[in-house]
């Protein structure tokens, strides 16, 4: 987790390098500065983790946990990278109950490539509609970077392939 500083049309300029193992303490830390800010609606995220065989769902689903036990009633939205579209990955951080799930397809067809080098168009589409398959309460979540070069018909195509992916939140 933590500030990242995103260039265009790079995704996000954060480095390749190995990143640093996870804090186990991290859950507790973020249930806590949920609770002395008093939010009402907390958004957990973090940069991609495909270093590690679950990409960081189990540290999500404890993540969610936690915040959720120090905060009741605060509603709790999860960013999380596609997990390479690997079911357990998906079906661990549901496991949760968030109540959003939110995965970006960032940009348009054409550009993904560009923006985001390592994440492929349709698997961030497979990734929301395996979440709203398996669950219909949980609202899902996507978000577009515009500005990139994208004309306006890319964008309506991508927004209509959101849709077919049972995205509920745009």
């Amino acid at each position: 987790t933590g500030v990242q500083a995103c260039a265009l049309p790079i995704f996000c300029a954060v480095s390749t390098m190995k990143p640093l193992a996870l804090e186990a303490d991290e859950p507790r830390r973020v249930a806590e500065a949920t609770k002395r800010l008093g939010l009402k609606h907390v958004v957990i995220t973090a940069v991609a983790r495909d270093d590690l065989a679950d990409g960081g769902a189990e540290h999500f689903r404890q993540t969610i946990e936690a915040t959720r036990a120090a905060n009741p009633g605060t509603i709790i939205e999860v960013l999380v990278p596609d997990f390479l579209d690997q079911d357990e990955c998906i079906a661990t951080v549901l496991a949760a109950n968030p109540a959003i799930y939110n995965h970006n397809l960032e940009t348009v067809r054409r550009l993904t490539p560009t923006v985001r080098h390592r994440a492929t168009y349709d698997r961030s589409l497979s990734v929301l509609a395996k979440v709203k398959a398996r669950r219909t309460d949980v609202f899902t979540k996507s978000g577009l970077m515009l500005g990139l070069g994208e004309t306006e018909a890319e964008v309506l195509t991508a927004l209509a392939d959101l849709r077919r992916a049972n995205c509920d939140l745009l």
